[in-house]
C-alpha cells in the first residue's frame, strides 16, 4: 500500500495548521504566509499525484528541500527568537517529507533496474 499521498496531505495540513496556531500566539503574518504557501504546495502536489504520480511526488520533494533549507537555521537560534520553535517544527515536517520522497525515488529506481535486468534475461 502506497502511503505517499496520505503523507503529503498530512504534511500539508499540519504545516498549514502550524501557521494558523503560530498566528494566534505570535501574531506574525509572515509565519502564516510561509506555512500556507508550503502546506498548500504539498496539498497541491498530493492532488496532482493522482493524475501523474511521480510528478507530484518529486514536486513535494522539492518543496521539502526548500522548506528544510529555509527552516534549518531555526535549530541554531531555538532559544533566541520567538518564531524559532515554529520554524523548527516546520523543519521537522519538511525533512520527513524530503527523506520519504528520496527513499521512494531510490526504491523506484531499484525496482526499474531489477525489472530491466529480468527483461534482458
Amino acid at each position: 500500500m502506497n502511503l505517499m499521498r496520505p503523507l503529503l496531505f498530512l504534511a500539508g495540513a499540519l504545516t498549514m495548521g502550524l501557521g494558523v496556531v503560530s498566528m494566534g500566539s505570535l501574531n506574525d503574518p509572515g509565519l502564516l504566509q510561509g506555512a500556507l504557501t508550503l502546506g498548500g504546495g504539498w496539498l497541491i502536489c498530493a492532488g496532482f499525484s493522482f493524475r501523474s504520480y511521480w510528478h507530484g511526488v518529486i514536486g513535494a520533494g522539492v518543496l521539502g528541500l526548500l522548506g528544510a533549507t529555509r527552516c534549518a537555521p531555526a535549530w541554531l537560534k531555538l532559544t533566541r527568537e520567538p518564531t524559532a520553535p515554529w520554524e523548527a517544527a516546520s523543519f521537522i515536517i519538511s525533512a520527513v517529507v524530503l527523506i520519504v520522497v528520496v527513499k521512494a525515488l531510490l526504491a523506484e529506481r531499484a525496482r526499474r533496474t531489477r525489472e530491466e535486468l529480468l527483461r534482458q534475461d
